[in-house]
């Protein structure tokens, strides 16, 4: 099934309201975050629903459920649109995430059974073996970016909150949607990405709380700053590009 004009094909939902809402959602929010659906774009009920074969009203509250968690902004005049990006929101963002998840981090570590320890340890494996970028791209692989996510969330599962579990994970969906906006991340850098999860790594199951936080919250500012580094770089090889310079 595809809408020719800007929904792409997608496989015939099935099932009741509960399951078809779930649908559009997941379909929503994977197109948000691979960058499919830019920053800014106005998200249309009846494309949408008519591309997804459901009704407007399942749209909507799939649409209303990805405004809670900060990737549509919803606005009576204007409707439904992906969120809008800036400096200023995920300099706010970066601070907010490294709060939290340097939060559930320490819990983890102070509180961490055996098996928590175990599950660091498999997913840093399946992490350090998946190749950041396929050959011949700069954009990051989208198995790595699941086995990225597993890990992260494989360090904090130990502290024993849902809540925090829940505002890390929505959290880190927002700083992706920024990944995709700041452009491919390449390989120039001369950043030691594998090198610093192995440091988080080590520190979680040595139970070295104070390092570990320290490290992860550095972690997070380095690829804030590569992100703003990347797309002021991007926007004035742009503007050249448009000035003829």
């Amino acid at each position: 099934m595809c809408d020719r004009s800007r929904i792409i094909c997608m496989p015939e939902p099935r099932g009741n309201a509960v399951t078809l809402t779930g649908h559009a959602y997941s379909w929503i929010r994977t197109e948000i975050l691979s960058g499919r659906l830019p920053a800014g774009s106005p998200l249309r009920l009846a494309a949408l629903a008519r591309g997804l074969s459901v009704s407007m009203s399942v749209v909507r509250e799939a649409l209303t459920r990805l405004s809670e968690q900060g990737l549509v902004n919803a606005s009576p005049n204007q409707g439904f649109r992906v969120a809008s990006l800036s400096r200023e929101d995920l300099a706010d963002l970066t601070s907010l995430r490294a709060d939290l998840e340097c939060m559930a981090f320490e819990g983890s570590i102070a509180a961490g059974d055996i098996q928590w320890e175990g599950a660091v340890v498999s997913a840093h494996h399946v992490l350090e073996r998946t190749p950041i970028t396929l050959p011949g791209s700069a954009v990051a692989n989208d198995e790595w970016i699941v086995a990225h996510a597993a890990f992260h969330d494989a360090l904090y599962a130990g502290c024993g909150s849902p809540r925090l579990l829940a505002l890390v994970r929505s959290l880190r969906d927002s700083a992706e949607v920024y990944r995709q906006w700041s452009g491919p991340l390449g390989e120039e850098t001369g950043r030691d990405v594998a090198g610093e999860h192995q440091a988080l790594m080590e520190l979680a199951t040595g139970r070295r709380i104070e390092e570990a936080s320290e490290m992860l919250r550095a972690h997070l500012w380095r690829t804030t700053n590569l992100l703003l580094s990347n797309h002021d770089t991007r926007r004035r090889v742009e503007q050249a590009e448009t000035t003829g310079s």
